[in-house]
């Protein structure tokens, strides 16, 4: 949905390129990603690579959600490689009818719940909206925990979870960033201290 499908697939081919060279990215999970239908990836944020370096691990096109900050001086660009600009300060209807719309076309969306990155080394607590956002995307949901951190040659773990089940979901946010945990932690880190990391 209007995006260089050419730019966006020549520019996947070079970022898994650049990951092989200067990372030791470990993929797990990534049969649990449908290779059909909408599609929400639910990713925890440790860094500016996260989106390029989803998007190049996944067979299929992903659509992100990018801060509106950035299109700025990328806005030249964006567009073309499926991004495309969400204000993180507001509930911004315009990125969620858009979101709605990709999932009716049964495309593929990354969305970071906690909105900003996290460079201590632990889960954020989800934005606001999130929840509403995850519960109307009528999509497998798919948690997806990135454990790093980035830094060359150093190993990079990416996770994906099995679809999530929201249906009966009061906090679908709270939910997420709970199958996200299981990936990210070890098992003996889970649940200690986290609101809505703790085991039901």
């Amino acid at each position: 949905m209007g995006y260089n499908r050419f730019l966006y697939r020549t520019l996947r081919g070079l970022v898994r390129l650049w990951l092989r060279l200067m990372f030791r990215v470990r993929v797990e999970g990534l049969e649990n990603v449908p290779q059909t239908g909408p599609v929400l990836l639910c990713i925890n944020h440790i860094s500016a690579i996260d989106p390029p370096a989803v998007g190049a691990v996944m067979q299929r096109d992903v659509h992100f959600m990018a801060k509106v900050e950035l299109f700025s001086y990328l806005g030249w660009l964006l567009p073309h490689i499926a991004a495309y600009p969400v204000n993180r300060d507001v509930r911004d209807s315009r990125a969620v009818r858009h979101t709605l719309r990709l999932m009716q076309h049964g495309a593929v969306v990354g969305l970071f719940p906690e909105g900003h990155r996290q460079s201590q080394g632990a889960l954020g607590s989800p934005r606001p909206g999130a929840g509403s956002l995850i519960g109307h995307a009528r999509a497998a949901v798919v948690p997806v925990a990135v454990r790093g951190p980035w830094r060359f040659f150093r190993t990079v773990r990416i996770r994906f979870g099995a679809p999530l089940d929201l249906t009966h979901s009061a906090d679908p946010a709270a939910d997420v960033m709970r199958a996200i945990a299981r990936l990210y932690y070890d098992p003996e880190q889970f649940g200690s201290g986290l609101p809505w990391a703790e085991s039901d």
